[in-house]
């Protein structure tokens, strides 16, 4: 009598991996979930399952599901720092309507709902420096006010991506937007604080 092979088993897990790959398969991992589900609705063992990892390793690496969201976040802060520096001089730098910007946004902001603290994940503010870095080489501002314009323009991009479907009108056009806060700081540059 022939066996009938099993055909609902699972493949077994490729062992050995090092931690460096069982990390980073498990930010893979948790980015891909989080972009299909509620943050709060994304569990450890989901993620580990996709990622083909002990569940246990996420505490042992991470220490919680929330710390390995600030790994994610992390990636995606660096990523986003590279579209700016990409950026040609003169072409909006950061779309906030893409939608990998508003996940980026949705995830500090849900993390930081969550009592996080997203700057644990971010002390040197990526997205900052290279906006910061862009106002000196490109619009020639001095540095003092180069990293406080950075900030203002981070901040101002992530409240309109939050907010503007709230009070705006669906065909709102960010080039626009950001075309003014782009002469604003011209105006920096060309007339700096004293």
């Amino acid at each position: 009598m022939a066996s009938k092979a099993k055909t609902s088993e699972k493949p077994k897990r490729r062992s050995p991996i090092s931690r460096a790959e069982g990390e980073q398969r498990l930010i893979t991992a948790a980015r891909q979930l989080i972009k299909t589900k509620p943050f709060s609705e994304v569990g450890v063992r989901e993620i580990a399952e996709l990622a083909d990892v002990n569940h246990g390793f996420v505490h042992t690496w991470f220490g919680s599901k929330n710390d390995l969201l600030l790994a994610v976040l992390r990636e995606m802060a660096l990523e986003t720092a590279q579209v700016v520096e990409n950026a040609a001089p003169g072409e909006l730098a950061l779309d906030v309507t893409s939608p990998e910007i508003q996940h980026f946004i949705r995830l500090v902001l849900w993390l930081n709902l969550e009592g996080v603290n997203t700057r644990k994940a971010l002390p040197e503010l990526p997205i900052v420096k290279a906006i910061e870095k862009r106002y000196i080489e490109i619009d020639g501002m001095r540095p003092d006010v180069a990293h406080i314009a950075a900030i203002q323009a981070a901040s101002i991009g992530i409240g309109g991506a939050t907010f503007a479907p709230l009070i705006a009108e669906d065909n709102i056009n960010v080039a626009e937007v950001f075309g003014l806060l782009r002469h604003i700081v011209g105006l920096l540059a060309k007339y700096p604080p004293a």
